[in-house]
């Protein structure tokens, strides 16, 4: 009996500091919280960090790595060996947190010109590493955008953008899905900015559903139909061509390689160069871009999703 008052007494004396109490149980799961926890790749990180990188991997040797900055698919070499993605000359270090001009940077939500800056804000944000899904047959990052005090000064709508990237053998695909958070539709333009590797602009040919549709030449400020499939690149180029969604093509003959660029959900294409800018190494890339440039009315709720599709594959010739 004795032994059993001792136990009861120090029970209650230990429990009075809350060593067993409920401000205990927290203190723990708040140390919990913040332990290290395992990633993906075997590594030990704080909750909120992530690595600044993801590399995607195929068996085959096809190999991809987005920037959780900008979410940005800045590199994709093929089975081949093949660098599809291009890059201007003044682009930034991969490590800067600043916009990056090359690979494949988020216009949302807008494309522009517009109200808010040019293409947006998505470009320059820190995206949320989501899930990463790995098997033999592709390898996939999901990242998220959401609003946030800072994009709320810019645009005041309380949103979800989310986009899946993913390398398979033969392509690499990106998932983009809009989701409006409020109780009422809001509108955005928005599109993917991407930039492609070329061996000099000289060797290459752009093939497209082009004939037929309304060009729009932002350089000229002129609008015409456009009268051919295929265009060459010999000025400074801002081409959109309206209503135009299937593959467009881009055959390097200094490369050897065939691009092909496929879009869903999409309105539009615009060809982008800046032909003669040395300071950018204009002849090193070409810009084919995937473009919503009319409003499209995203309906509200979380579980209603407006999607969006690019995928991008280069064989040689």
């Amino acid at each position: 009996m004795l032994t059993s008052a001792i136990i009861v007494t120090l029970f209650a004396t230990v429990n009075a500091f809350g060593l067993f109490g409920p401000s205990a149980r927290i203190a723990s799961s708040r140390l919990f919280a913040q332990a290290p926890k395992p990633t993906f790749d075997g590594t030990l990180r704080m909750p909120g960090e992530h690595p600044e990188t993801y590399v995607l991997e195929n068996d085959n040797g096809a190999k991809a790595i987005v920037r959780t900055h900008g979410g940005n698919a800045f590199t994709y070499i093929t089975a081949d060996g093949i660098e599809v993605m291009g890059k201007r000359k003044d682009a930034c270090d991969i490590k800067e947190e600043k916009i990056y001009a090359g690979g494949n940077p988020h216009c949302f939500p807008q494309f522009g010109p517009g109200a808010i800056l040019q293409h947006g804000f998505a470009r320059g944000m820190a995206f949320i590493p989501e899930e990463r899904a790995k098997k033999l047959s592709f390898d996939r990052m999901i990242f998220k955008l959401v609003a946030t005090e800072e994009t709320r000064k810019i645009w005041d709508h309380n949103f979800e953008y989310r986009f899946d990237v993913t390398l398979r053998a033969d392509c690499l695909e990106w998932d983009v899905i809009v989701i409006n958070l409020e109780d009422k539709p809001f509108d955005v333009t928005l599109g993917l900015h991407t930039y492609l590797d070329v061996s000099s602009l000289k060797n290459i040919k752009i093939s497209g559903p082009f004939s037929g549709k309304t060009k729009l030449d932002r350089t000229a400020n002129t609008e015409s139909v456009a009268s051919s499939d295929e265009m060459t690149i010999s000025a400074p180029t801002d081409v959109l061509f309206k209503n135009c969604n299937g593959p467009v093509t881009i055959t390097d003959t200094g490369k050897g390689t065939k691009t092909t660029i496929t879009q869903k959900g999409y309105s539009d294409v615009v060809v982008w160069s800046p032909y003669g800018n040395d300071a950018m190494g204009y002849d090193k890339f070409i810009c084919v871009e995937p473009v919503q440039s009319s409003p499209v009315s995203i309906p509200p709720g979380k579980f209603k999703e407006t999607k969006f599709y690019q995928k991008i594959s280069c064989t040689k010739l």
